[in-house]
């Protein structure tokens, strides 16, 4: 797990806010595997994902985060082509979440990795759709972006609390 990574239910981003805890300056939200990845060579944002996006937007504007959106993609195809439909995908979702209602000056960038960061084994079908995602980098408004701390924090929000990792 990445410094400040959280891992979460994406259906239960809205059950975060019941921590005691204060969410930290800046913490990337790597959804669950059942949650935004993208069909094989797609970038389109599925209405299921809806109500995902919706608390996603939520959190941000409650808890007064800036967002940049990370696409990602599996091992198929060339590195030049997958960097562009990382692309697509980080900018298909930024446009969901301002069709949601969310600020657009709240999304300050959109970062293409292609395949370079797989979270799944590309070598099978099933970790080659997980790999077909997007993660959203949250910092709060009006920090410089820097974590002071080199801790993981891992919520858990069925049991709603959270774990930290040095």
């Amino acid at each position: 797990m990445r410094a400040n990574s959280i891992r979460i239910n994406a259906l239960e981003i809205n059950k975060i806010e019941a921590l005691k805890e204060e969410p930290p300056e800046e913490m990337t939200i790597v959804l669950d595997d059942r949650a935004l990845n993208f069909d094989f060579d797609k970038s389109v944002v599925k209405p299921q994902y809806n109500e995902m996006l919706t608390n996603l937007k939520d959190f941000i504007e409650k808890n007064d985060y800036e967002v940049t959106i990370v696409g990602h993609t599996d091992y198929i195809a060339s590195n030049a082509y997958n960097m562009g439909l990382s692309k697509r995908r980080a900018e298909a979702v930024k446009a969901k979440l301002i069709e949601l209602g969310l600020d657009p000056s709240r999304i300050v960038g959109i970062v293409p990795r292609g395949e370079e960061e797989p979270i799944a084994d590309n070598a099978t079908t099933e970790g080659r759709a997980k790999n077909r995602r997007v993660e959203f980098k949250l910092v709060k408004r009006g920090s410089k972006g820097e974590v002071n701390s080199e801790e993981s924090r891992v919520i858990d929000v069925k049991k709603e609390e959270v774990k930290t990792e040095n």
